[in-house]
């Protein structure tokens, strides 16, 4: 019974030990992305472009709209936006024409369109 306790234990902390690596690794990643120029999303959710940043001051200087800059920790320059990339004019979804002439609007409905019935009354708000 102990040796079982004991076995769980230890693969307990292996497991801690593991996702605490997993996250230091991640936060070095996110560290060397925070340049002066990049994109950030900041912990408390407000998007901003990284001006300059002081390391040992722990001071983070990014603009959030033009001409208004704050200072935050770095430790909150919580991730690097990606840049997004444009969507070409082929992939775009495809528009409807709307025909030029109302004649095609007052065509009869397909198999399965709705269609309103104006023969019964409508209901009133009273």
């Amino acid at each position: 019974m102990t040796l079982v306790l004991f076995g769980l234990a230890g693969v307990m902390i292996v497991f801690m030990m593991v996702s605490n690596n997993k996250r230091k690794k991640q936060a070095a990643v996110t560290e060397q992305k925070l340049v002066p120029g990049a994109e950030v999303l900041t912990g408390f959710g407000v998007y901003g472009t990284l001006i300059s940043m002081d390391r040992d001051a722990r001071k983070a200087d990014v603009e959030i709209a033009p001409g208004v800059i704050v200072t935050i920790d770095p430790r909150y320059a919580g991730a690097v936006v990606p840049p997004v990339v444009a969507e070409t004019v082929d992939e775009a979804p495809a528009v409807e024409s709307i025909p030029e002439d109302a004649s095609a609007l007052d065509a009869e409905p397909e198999f399965g369109q709705r269609v309103e019935d104006s023969s019964k009354p409508k209901k009133s708000d009273d």
